[in-house]
């Protein structure tokens, strides 16, 4: 898994913004971020802390290491309701970019690759910008909550 170019990717961005801020590089942050990357698909805190419960990483090192892995553009956060601490957080550069159906009631989340948004978008020239990653969420009501 470490020799996948999506880790490799993860992996120099990571080590290029702990140069940048004067941070160690640990086994534990490598360890989380290679368990991140074999996911596909986006991921809770408590996934991750799940992950690596045979590693004996903690639960704060775990979301320490979320809030690193997003400052270097590494993860995006998600947050599931407006409002709400719940989170969920997924690769920024993968090429597993979706639009996402979130119900703000319940904060499910259904996930929908949209190919004419997909190849629309990454067509579009933008002025003094590269676009590497995107995400559209929709928030409503799912057909569980309205039921109710």
């Amino acid at each position: 898994m470490k020799s996948s170019p999506l880790y490799k990717e993860a992996e120099r961005r990571l080590l290029e913004y702990q140069s940048l801020h004067h941070l160690r590089t640990t086994p534990e942050r490598l360890c989380i971020l290679a368990k991140i990357v074999r996911h596909t698909g986006s991921f809770t805190p408590a996934d991750v802390v799940e992950w690596v419960k045979k590693d004996f990483i903690s639960q704060a090192t775990v979301y320490n290491t979320l809030i690193l892995l997003e400052n270097a553009q590494i993860l995006h956060c998600l947050r599931k309701q407006q409002n709400s601490r719940l989170m969920e957080y997924e690769l920024m550069f993968s090429d597993q970019s979706t639009m996402q159906i979130i119900c703000s009631k319940c904060g499910r989340v259904s996930r929908v690759k949209v190919q004419m948004a997909d190849t629309a978008l990454r067509m579009k020239q933008y002025s003094n910008f590269v676009m590497q990653h995107y995400s559209i969420y929709l928030f409503g009501e799912c057909k569980h909550c309205k039921k109710k």
